[in-house]
């Protein structure tokens, strides 16, 4: 019927009829402006498309905050549809409300778009109005957070500050957004191991009495580490925690002291031995007590840290805890936004023990108690990991294998392995995160990763993997990338949906 009618309409010109004629010149007014007309409906319908577009936006950036007045909503949507639908677009915004449903936790923007037409007008349609309406639906569930960051030695500079900047604007949307009750946020800062906090020092969990086959490992059998902080003058114990045997290492058995092996250890890097001018050897602090070429025997001469005193230069004990405590679930917010200004950069890259302890927080068994079960519908459970690089740990050509760490020696195989290689010990550690994240998601736990300005392409796809989506992967080379990674989780996270 078209290629008819076209058919007929191109003879209308060639037609000498005058009839004919008369009718072309009747219809030519109206054909054109309908085909012209055409192009004014189209861009139209582009307005409508932009408007929708920017209420979108509007509508989600009112819903994150729960404590806006009305007038205070439909000035922060005008700033988005305005910067969502700038003037030098077709068509004038209009109209614009904002309603707050506070009952049913909804939030509606609606608005015009005016658009003046150039052919229709021919026929007195001198403008076109769209209209759009967006809702919003607020999240009812509570949530419960925990960022797992690595404060390594590869941190430092401006890598730690602009962390630092990006956490707080996590918990500052976060946390304008949001109901006190329905939020907490937990902090898990990681290097080589993790700290607990010195206010736990003898906690039952953290095994007072050296019942774990793990307490004396690298000391005198009946050796308890307790003890020996206590024997040396002028060191204590700095908060820091080791990995328990596997698979507990990275999985959230609860501890008990009928099960020794659940227990928790004070982080405790042994005096290595001091013959032959401490050769292969990093964290030498005391006189071995004792003469011999074999090492593994002056290391583990228990009696040497005795009223001890070590040299203010060494770490001693402690060497390897350099992470600041974890700040357990809160909802109190300058107390996260505290313990975020607090991190500094110093250590290795140990992600599993990070891991680990990121589902510890989140969980509702000891050590830490503030969440809920895993099994509440009501509560999103999240974890955002972040690394700036590969899990390592120092091979070393001595006995012990490598320098001491969460996991402890690289001899006494509490990785798995026993191995001087740095990239066996790597591909190990990197198993362990591999399966601490499975286990994290196997719980239900809502799980982010990010890698910061990461060349290794094997650790994106690790911490990929280890998303609970690849979807929730962010890839940041800059500090720009970064902050934008938070922002999108931030706004992941506030659980909102467009319902209309």
């Amino acid at each position: 019927m078209l290629r008819h009618f076209f058919k007929r309409l191109g003879d209308f010109p060639r037609n000498r009829r005058g009839n004919i004629a008369i009718l072309f010149s009747l219809l030519l007014v109206p054909i054109t402006v309908l085909s012209g007309g055409a192009v004014d409906i189209n861009q139209a319908l582009n307005a409508r498309a932009r408007l929708s577009r920017a209420l979108d936006a509007a509508a989600l950036a009112v819903g994150v905050r729960t404590s806006i007045s009305e007038n205070e909503a439909t000035a922060l949507a005008l700033d988005f549809v305005g910067a969502n639908y700038p003037d030098r677009e077709i068509g004038a915004i209009q109209n614009l409300t904002v309603h707050l449903d506070q009952d049913n936790d909804r939030v509606t923007v609606r608005a015009e778009s005016r658009v003046e037409t150039i052919i229709l007008g021919l026929i007195g349609i001198e403008h076109i109005t769209v209209h759009w309406e967006s809702e919003v639906q607020r999240a009812r569930s509570s949530l419960e957070l925990v960022m797992v960051l690595d404060n390594t030695g590869s941190m430092g500079g401006s890598k730690i500050s602009s962390l630092r900047s990006a956490g707080l604007l996590l918990t500052d949307i976060l946390f304008d957004g949001a109901d006190a009750d329905r939020l907490k946020i937990g902090l898990v800062p990681f290097s080589a191991t993790v700290n607990v906090g010195t206010q736990y020092d003898r906690a039952w969990w953290l095994d007072p009495d050296a019942q774990s086959p793990l307490h004396s490992e690298n000391f005198d059998p009946s050796a308890n580490r307790w003890d020996l902080y206590d024997s040396i003058q002028n060191r204590a114990w700095e908060g820091c925690v080791e990995a328990r045997a596997i698979p507990h290492d990275v999985e959230d058995t609860l501890p008990t002291t009928s099960d020794p092996q659940t227990l928790f250890l004070p982080y405790f890097a042994p005096d290595e031995s001091n013959y032959a001018n401490n050769a292969g050897y990093s964290n030498s602090y005391l006189n071995d007590g004792m003469g011999g070429s074999n090492e593994r025997a002056r290391m583990r001469n228990t009696p040497k840290y005795t009223n001890s005193s070590i040299n203010s230069s060494s770490r001693g004990p402690q060497w390897g805890c350099t992470a600041r405590p974890i700040t357990p679930l809160t909802n109190q917010r300058s107390t996260i936004d505290d313990a975020i200004e607090d991190m500094i950069a110093n250590g290795t890259t140990n992600i599993p023990i990070g891991v680990s302890w990121g589902v510890r927080v989140l969980s509702p068994g000891m050590p830490f108690t503030e969440g809920v079960g895993f099994d509440e519908d009501d509560t999103i459970k999240a974890m955002v990991v972040l690394t700036d690089g590969e899990n390592y740990l120092d091979g070393r050509n001595n006995p012990n294998y490598s320098n001491y760490s969460g996991y402890g020696f690289m001899r006494d195989g509490r990785l798995g392995i026993q191995s001087r290689s740095d990239n066996t010990i790597r591909n190990a550690l990197d198993d362990r995160t591999e399966a601490a994240c499975e286990y994290a998601k196997s719980l239900g736990i809502r799980v982010y990763t990010i890698t910061f300005q990461v060349s290794s392409s094997s650790t994106r796809d690790m911490m990929r993997d280890c998303a609970t989506h690849p979807s929730l992967y962010y890839d940041s080379p800059s500090d720009t990338a970064l902050r934008s990674a938070f922002e999108m989780i931030a706004g992941d996270l506030t659980n909102l949906r467009l319902s209309r």
